[in-house]
C-alpha cells in the first residue's frame, strides 16, 4: 500500500530587510515585496500585521531597515513572516514631500532590478546608502537621487559615456555648446559616429554639453560630498531628465515615480 507523500517542509530563513511595496490582504495581513541581501527580491504574508496586538504592529513601514524571519516552501508564491524587528527607523522621510518621493523613487528602481533567490547584497547597500543620505536631510533630495541613480547604472554596467565616444572611444575635447547623444548607442558620439550612425537612421540628437559636464562630474563624486554639492535648480532637473531618460530606455520601463512633477529645492 502506497503512502501519502509528506508535505515539504518549510525552509525557515533570516535577513536584513527592506520594503519595496506593501498591500493590505484580508482585514488584517500584509503582503509584502522586499528586498534582502542574500535572498534578492521576495515576497511574504505577514498575518495580523493591522491588529495592534499583534508583535508585527507598526513594524512593517516604507525606508525602514528590518530584521525578518521566515519560513518559505517550493512553489508557493508568498513566505511566512514568523518574526520581524526593526533594526534602522528613518522617520524624517515622511515629513517632507522631496525626500519623501526621492525615496519612493529610489525603492521603484530596487523592485526594478533586484533579482529572485539571487544574491543583492550591493544593491541593497546601494538602496541603503541613498535612504540615509535622504533621511540625514542635509544634500538636496533630487541631487541624492541622481547621484543614486547614476551609481545604479554604473554598478549595471551601463553607465553612459559622457566625456568619450560610446563607439569607437575617442575622448572628447570639443568646447561646442552641443554635443551629438544617443541613448541606444550608450551616450555622447564623437562627430564622425554621429554623422554615421544618423545615416543608418539611428536616433542621435544634440545634448547641451553643460549637462552632460555636470553628470560626468556627478558620476564620481564621493557620497560624504553631496552636503557640500549645489547645482542650479533648472540645471539640476535638466541632468536628471536626461539621466532618467537613460535608465528608462536600458530597464525597458517608464518608472512612475519621476522628477517631472516635483521640484529639486525641496528640503527639510
Amino acid at each position: 500500500m502506497t503512502r501519502p507523500a509528506r508535505p515539504e517542509a518549510a525552509a525557515r530563513r533570516a535577513d536584513r530587510a527592506l520594503l519595496l511595496r506593501r498591500f493590505p490582504y484580508g482585514e488584517s495581513s500584509l503582503v509584502l515585496h522586499a528586498l534582502t541581501p542574500g535572498s534578492g527580491r521576495v515576497a511574504w504574508l505577514a498575518k495580523g500585521a493591522y491588529r495592534t496586538s499583534s508583535a508585527f504592529f507598526a513594524v512593517f513601514d516604507l525606508f525602514d531597515t528590518l530584521e525578518v524571519r521566515w519560513s518559505a516552501r517550493a512553489h508557493q508564491e508568498l513566505g511566512l513572516v514568523t518574526r520581524a524587528g526593526i533594526r534602522t527607523r528613518r522617520p524624517a522621510l515622511a515629513s517632507d514631500l522631496g525626500r519623501f518621493r526621492a525615496a519612493l523613487a529610489l525603492l521603484e528602481l530596487a523592485h526594478l532590478t533586484a533579482r529572485e533567490e539571487h544574491e543583492e547584497g550591493e544593491l541593497f547597500g546601494w538602496l541603503e546608502q541613498g535612504l540615509d543620505l535622504l533621511a540625514a536631510g542635509q544634500a538636496s533630495p533630487g541631487l541624492v537621487l541622481l547621484c543614486s541613480q547614476l551609481a545604479l547604472l554604473r554598478a549595471n554596467g551601463l553607465e553612459p559615456a559622457l566625456s568619450a565616444c560610446a563607439l569607437c572611444g575617442t575622448v572628447l575635447r570639443e568646447r561646442a555648446a552641443h554635443a551629438a547623444f544617443s541613448f541606444a548607442l550608450g551616450g555622447r558620439l564623437c562627430t564622425r559616429c554621429a554623422s554615421s550612425e544618423g545615416a543608418r537612421g539611428r536616433a542621435v540628437e544634440g545634448m547641451p554639453a553643460s549637462v552632460l559636464r555636470v553628470a560626468e562630474s556627478l558620476t564620481s563624486l564621493p557620497p560624504e560630498r553631496l552636503a557640500h554639492t549645489r547645482l542650479d535648480a533648472a540645471l539640476e532637473l535638466r541632468v536628471g531628465s536626461l539621466v532618467e531618460r537613460f535608465l528608462e530606455y536600458h530597464l525597458e520601463t517608464r518608472p512612475r515615480t519621476s522628477r517631472t512633477d516635483w521640484s529639486p529645492r525641496s528640503r527639510s
